[in-house]
Parts: C-alpha cells; sequence; structure tokens
C-alpha cells in the first residue's frame, strides 16, 4: 500500500514577508550588542576660550565670544551669568586670588564688560593683572575658568586735550596741545561722508595706515588727492569707514609728543571725525601690554579744496606777427605742476609814456587757457602794456599773479 505524498518541511523564515525579516534581524542585533542609556546633559556652558583686556584710562575693557554650546556640544539653553574675576600682583609667589569683580547677563556671540580700577590701580608703578571669565548656567554651574588675558596696573598716559584738524593742501593737519610724556599717538579716523564712487574709495577692512611722519613713512603728496596715483595707491587698502593712524614710537632721550602731525591719505570732498589717545607700553613678566588713555573729544573736518595753485612763474612777452593784420603781443611762461589745474587767466593793464599803471587790469580771456601761452591780438601799436598771469584750479581756487612783464607793438 502506498503512502500518502505530505509536504515537505519548509524553513520557518520562508513564509515571512521582507519587513518582518527585516525586524527580526534588528531586534537579534539590538539584543546581541546592547547600548548603555545617554545620561542628561548638564546644560555646562563651554568655557571661553579668547578672553583679551585693554586698559584705557583708569578702566579695562574686556572682551570674550559667549559660546552657544554646552561641553555636550549640544545647544546652550537659559540664561548663562559671566562670573569676571581679576588678580592683582599675577605672577607673584604665591599668587594672589583671583577676586570676583563683576557678575553680568550675556548672551551666544560677542560680549564685553569694562572694569573701572579703584585709584590704588591707577598710580604707581605698573604692575601685571590678570583676568579670567567663569560661565554659568541657570543652575549656577560651570565647566570652568577662561585662560587668563592680562593687562597693566598703575599711570595710564595723559589723555590727548584741544585736538584740532583742518584741511591743508597735503591732507588734513591735525595738532593738539603736547606733552611730555613719551607716549605715541594714535588717531582713529572715522568717515562720515557717504563713501564716493571714486578710485580710491576706501574699501578694506583690515590694514590701517599710518600719518605722514609714522613708518612706514607716508608719501607727501599735493592737495588734489583725488586724482594723484599716489593717493588712490594709498587708499586701496584702508578700511570703508574707519583708520587707524599712528605717529612714530618714542626714541630714548625724545618725546613722540611733536603736536601735530598731517594725514596724507584723507580724500578731498570727504568729511571725517577724528579722536587721539595717548599710548603707551610696559612689558611685566614677560607681557608687552599697552597703556592707553581715554579717547579724545573727537573733532569733525570736511576736506574741502580751498588752496590756490602756485604762482605762475617765467613770463615773457614777445612782438610777433609781420603783416599789420596779424601784429600782436605773443606771452609764454613755466608751466604749473598742479594736477587739478584747470588753465590761466592772462591780465593786461596799460602803462604811460612815464613808465605808470594806468587804468584797470583787464582778463583777456574769459575761460582758463589749458597751456602756458597766449597771444594778445588786440593790442594797440604804440601803447606799452604790462601783463601778468594767474592760475586757476579745477575748484575755481585762483592764485596771486605773478611778475609782470612789459611789452609794446612798434608803430606800422
Amino acid at each position: 500500500m502506498r503512502l500518502p505524498d505530505f509536504p515537505a518541511r519548509q524553513p520557518f523564515w520562508r513564509g515571512l514577508t521582507s519587513g518582518s525579516a527585516a525586524l527580526l534581524i534588528s531586534l537579534a542585533l539590538g539584543c546581541a550588542s546592547p547600548r548603555p542609556p545617554r545620561p542628561p546633559s548638564l546644560n555646562l556652558p563651554e568655557p571661553v576660550k579668547d578672553l583679551t583686556a585693554q586698559r584705557a584710562g583708569d578702566q579695562v575693557l574686556l572682551r570674550w565670544t559667549t559660546p552657544d554650546k554646552t561641553t555636550d556640544h549640544l545647544d546652550l539653553k537659559g540664561a548663562v551669568t559671566a562670573q569676571i574675576c581679576r588678580i592683582e600682583r599675577a605672577g607673584a609667589h604665591p599668587e594672589p586670588p583671583c577676586n570676583v569683580v563683576a557678575r553680568i547677563a550675556v548672551a551666544p556671540g560677542a560680549s564685553q564688560h569694562p572694569d573701572l580700577l579703584p585709584r590704588s590701580l591707577t598710580t604707581g608703578q605698573h604692575e601685571l593683572l590678570a583676568y579670567r571669565v567663569q560661565l554659568f548656567n541657570a543652575h549656577g554651574r560651570g565647566a570652568g575658568l577662561s585662560p587668563p588675558a592680562f593687562a597693566a596696573s598703575g599711570s595710564a598716559p595723559p589723555a590727548v586735550e584741544q585736538l584740532r584738524a583742518n584741511p591743508v593742501p597735503s591732507g588734513v593737519q591735525l595738532e593738539w596741545q603736547r606733552d611730555n610724556t613719551a607716549a605715541t599717538i594714535e588717531l582713529d579716523r572715522v568717515l562720515l561722508s557717504p563713501p564716493a564712487a571714486s578710485p580710491n574709495r576706501l574699501s578694506h577692512p583690515a590694514s590701517p595706515k599710518p600719518v605722514e611722519g609714522a613708518k612706514p613713512n607716508a608719501q607727501p603728496r599735493t592737495k588734489t588727492r583725488s586724482t594723484h596715483p599716489a593717493a588712490q595707491k594709498s587708499t586701496e587698502s584702508a578700511p570703508l569707514n574707519q583708520v587707524k593712524l599712528q605717529t612714530p614710537p618714542p626714541t630714548p632721550g625724545h618725546s613722540a609728543d611733536a603736536g601735530g602731525t598731517i594725514d596724507a591719505t584723507a580724500i578731498m570732498g570727504e568729511t571725517y571725525s577724528y579722536t587721539a589717545q595717548r599710548s603707551a607700553t610696559a612689558t611685566l613678566d614677560g607681557h608687552a601690554l599697552t597703556l592707553r588713555s581715554l579717547p579724545s573729544a573727537p573733532v569733525r573736518v570736511t576736506v574741502r579744496d580751498l588752496f590756490p595753485p602756485a604762482v605762475p612763474t617765467g613770463l615773457e612777452a614777445v612782438p610777433g606777427g609781420i603783416a599789420a593784420s596779424d601784429r600782436s603781443i605773443d606771452l609764454s611762461w613755466t608751466p604749473d605742476t598742479d594736477l587739478d589745474l584747470a588753465g590761466y587767466f592772462v591780465y593786461r593793464q596799460e602803462v604811460s609814456p612815464n613808465g605808470a599803471l594806468t587804468g584797470a587790469s583787464t582778463r583777456l580771456n574769459q575761460t582758463p587757457v589749458p597751456g602756458p601761452a597766449w597771444r594778445d591780438s588786440t593790442a594797440v601799436p604804440g601803447q606799452r602794456y604790462a601783463y601778468r598771469v594767474t592760475a586757476v584750479d579745477a575748484s575755481g581756487n585762483e592764485s596771486a599773479p605773478g611778475a609782470a612783464v612789459q611789452e609794446s607793438l612798434r608803430q606800422p
């Protein structure tokens, strides 16, 4: 007798769908390598890493970046408080404690705080100060102090007084009340007028330019800075709206305070604001630290071209022409070298037989003649004339007349 046929026994997974199989595999793997649960974040702010300290007058300005992450690299949540401490006579052995001088609320990003020094730290010899910042979360917990930032205690240079700014042909003349302190003068120039759409527009954000006499030495320039190639070169790398200027550093036995200097990088037609600070350096425990005075009161100046060209020289007069209808007195003179020169005006005045000037001086040309020559075709034969020439620039500034020459046409 033949037994009935039964289906062969199949593995159980052949009847599973693909989704069910994947689920089973993931569960098996999870059971094979269990992971410990992640502890909750303590929400501790990352420590400050870029603290700086700058001494100006009786205060130290502290700057830093408040992080936006926790020590777990998560987004920082809730209020953050910065605790600032100061170490006096830093570097001493044993080093004094870091005394808390301020607690302020801060937000992620650029942060700052001015520490007003007590009188005991603003007089006398320079000593090393150290500052540190620690950030705390809303529960008063922090992750540690920042690296120290250093400043100098003791007397700061006196403030710059009576700062004045006036346009001159070579730029802006800056003057102030002199002081016998051997300190460098730092000038901060801010552009107030809208930047001009010209080749010498201030355009670069990080390259300060020295004033004339600073190092590197600024090149003297004419009053026409808007067209001078050297002017364009000197301003291409200057900041858009702010430039730092500096007088030469003091030399042994000499004060750097000359009571004034010239900003040869100023641009014609622009309006600027200037402030000034005295600056000195102290080296303490291997740290070269700068002490500045408080900024002076600002002064404002518009650089206008109020300066005439140089007086023309070398004027000569020669009778010319052969035919009676072509007779004239030809004038020539030495060319003016001002870069914004528009031309010249020619003036004529009659001379009496006894050599005296008579009548009014008359201008012969209504618009400036561009070249250093002029032909007077209106001269009357037998009449003696005195001629003088002036130079005029593109702004309409006219020079004084040069030396006169006399000439006449002979009678035909």
